[in-house]
């Protein structure tokens, strides 16, 4: 026979098991999944306006536009999940309904993930199902925060479930010394949330811990590991420095700057499930104080608990009910399993070693059904207590924005415009309502120049004047600032609340068309090409960008120039740009930059070029 590890706790062959034990387990577990499945259906959570975001790039690329949040928008990362993105980008292949298919996936995803939660604990001891690891899957259908935001067709139950099988995984590969599939999981855990790379570092720790301890260092199982996430995370590095001319998502430069108070987040989560946090945290210690194998589940689970903390403590959220701390709830209750487990390691050798190991054992398992009864109790019935109030106040709702957005469409086809510029907030629900639309993102997280000026109000306003205006935009909170630009705000005139259009816009003019809009939209294709070559070589960038922003508005594609024409036009306003540079007209090179950049379908490397001018045009002012 072959002895187990010198690490592991070889289980007694006289010990008498209680067969009904593992059936009532898992049974538990299952009941679990329906009470959340329950949960989520009674909260009926709508699709928020961030998870729209994801669907309209997802939608864009599947149509074959690349990354773009609307066809005729500029490559922008403005998502921070990408595998999220894609997946729910599939709607529109398989045609289903795109908030439906969002909404029925996540909480798919967040239902499978606690079974997969309660397994860490039979994986890491290779033991059958026992009733503390029921915890877990309880704690998570019990919290109304969990509930909301599997359901809101963010990508929280994807994340959540990648966690659950990164820690199988790990504990298992850990226990057997072979495999590598821990490293596919934690890459796929990357591409779906940026605090990925906290887990991996958290699990790296785990590793390394674990093989020090045990003298066992398995270079090839550990290469393995580190290939698969230089493949999926390196790879994916390479290819947004390729397409969007950044090593980092868009929405970290444009989130820089905002403050939600990570330190009062997690305070108010404390305060509202403080019995819980507790609860967990002596559970941790008492499972590190268990065995080999409850060792190491709590370890993995305080590391995971505390990266995905750390993300929370220096971003906050201005969204309500801790949505980044909602893939963690299961966690907490992976760390009192983990607690009940080496209580019961210990009562077990305790009670063998007098000869009545038994009584011990099954002592445990009276506690940990008191404990569910008397301890969590409260909690849950607390936490229960809070949906009906989340169920009238949901989260800012994708079809709220939609429904606003839908007059700005009618609008703009009263207008005649086929690709309309809007400048607003909230993409998600105008990207789903303008599809053919071009969006300017006044709160940066889907629009490079907005994004990387932020805090440089110059150069934002410049911004927005230079490369439109844009015949409608919007003033109102994450807007707001945009009262401050003068020499905007005076081009537009209100429509009521917080919706602007461009004076002098009708039906028959557009100030931005030169010599009239009957004039500007007159010539074919080809004639077109020629005089935004002839404004090129005059040096009238300007009227080149006042022309484009016209023709496009109101011409359909197969009316504009063609793609290589338009790249020959952009590839010669670049050249005239650079002329013009070394000659310090700055102002002049970056008119030719931006015009390159809008006739090229707002090519990242160029953008990226331009906005590098336009804050040396205009530097930040420091406060």
């Amino acid at each position: 026979m072959t002895s187990p590890p010198p690490t592991e706790q070889a289980p007694s062959p006289s010990r008498p098991r209680w067969s009904k034990e593992p059936w009532l387990a898992v049974g538990l577990v299952f009941a679990a999944v329906a009470a959340a499945a329950y949960h989520c259906g009674f909260l009926s959570v709508p699709i928020v306006d961030d998870a729209a975001i994801s669907i309209a790039y997802g939608h864009t690329f599947f149509a074959g536009h690349g990354f773009r949040v609307t066809p005729s928008s500029q490559p922008v990362e403005g998502f921070s999940n990408l595998l999220w993105t894609l997946m729910l980008g599939l709607s529109r292949p398989l045609d289903a309904a795109p908030d439906t298919y969002a909404h029925t996936l996540g909480i798919v995803f967040g239902l499978l993930a606690l079974p997969v939660f309660a397994a860490w604990g039979p994986v890491a001891g290779r033991r059958s199902p026992r009733l503390e690891d029921a915890l877990g899957p309880w704690v998570a259908a019990a919290s109304t925060t969990y509930a909301t935001w599997i359901s809101s067709g963010m990508e929280t139950g994807l994340q959540t479930f990648l966690l659950a099988l990164c820690g199988v995984l790990l504990l298992r590969e850990l226990r057997t010394g072979t495999g590598a599939w821990v490293g596919l999981a934690l890459g796929l855990l990357c591409l779906t949330r940026p605090e990925g790379l906290l887990y991996v570092v958290a699990a790296g720790l785990v590793w390394l811990c674990h093989q020090g301890l045990g003298r066992q260092w398995a270079g090839r199982q550990a290469l393995g590991i580190a290939a698969w996430l230089v493949v999926l995370v390196g790879g994916w590095f390479v290819v947004r420095w390729v397409y969007f001319a950044d090593w980092l998502p868009n929405t970290y430069y444009a989130k820089r700057l905002w403050s939600f108070d990570g330190p009062g987040y997690l305070r108010n989560y404390y305060t509202e499930n403080g019995r819980l946090c507790l609860l967990a945290a002596a559970g941790l210690v008492l499972g590190l104080l268990g065995g080999a194998a409850t060792g190491r589940q709590s370890a993995l689970a305080a590391l995971f608990l505390l990266a995905g903390g750390f993300f929370a403590y220096r971003n906050g959220d201005w969204m309500r009910e801790w949505r980044f701390l909602a893939p963690l709830v299961p966690l907490l209750g992976v760390a009192l399993a983990a607690g009940v487990a080496g209580t019961r390691e210990r009562a077990a050798l305790v009670g063998a070693r007098g000869g009545r190991w038994h009584w011990g054992e099954r002592g445990v398992v009276a506690v940990v059904v008191v404990a569910m009864l008397a301890v969590l109790g409260p909690w849950m019935k607390k936490s229960v207590m809070r949906a009906p109030g989340i169920k009238v106040h949901p989260e800012l709702p994708y079809e709220f924005i939609a429904n606003r957005l839908r007059v700005v469409q009618d609008q703009a086809r009263a207008l005649g415009q086929v690709h309309p510029l809007v400048a607003y907030p909230d993409l998600g629900g105008q990207s789903m309502v303008l599809r053919e639309g071009e969006i300017i993102d006044v709160a940066g997280l889907g629009d490079y120049a907005m994004a990387h000026q932020s805090g440089n109000p110059a150069a934002m306003e410049d911004y927005l004047v230079s490369e439109g205006p844009p015949s409608f935009l919007d003033v109102h909170g994450p807007s707001r600032h945009l009262m401050g630009f003068r020499s905007l705000m005076t081009q537009f005139h209100a429509l009521g609340e917080d919706r602007w259009q461009l004076n002098g816009l009708s039906a028959t003019e557009d100030p931005r068309c030169p010599g009239g809009k009957s004039a500007a939209l007159a010539p074919d294709r080809q004639a077109l090409a020629k005089l935004f070559e002839q404004d090129i070589q005059e040096g009238a960038a300007e009227r080149g960008l006042k022309r484009w922003r016209c023709v496009f508005a109101y011409k359909p594609r197969r009316e504009l120039p063609e793609r290589d024409e338009l790249r020959r036009l952009s590839d010669l306003a670049e050249e005239r740009g650079e002329a013009l540079e070394k000659e310090g007209q700055l102002v002049p090179a970056l008119r030719s930059y931006s015009l390159a950049t809008l006739l090229d379908r707002g090519d990242a490397h160029l953008r990226r070029k331009t906005e590098a001018l336009r804050a040396r045009v205009f530097p930040a002012v420091a406060p």
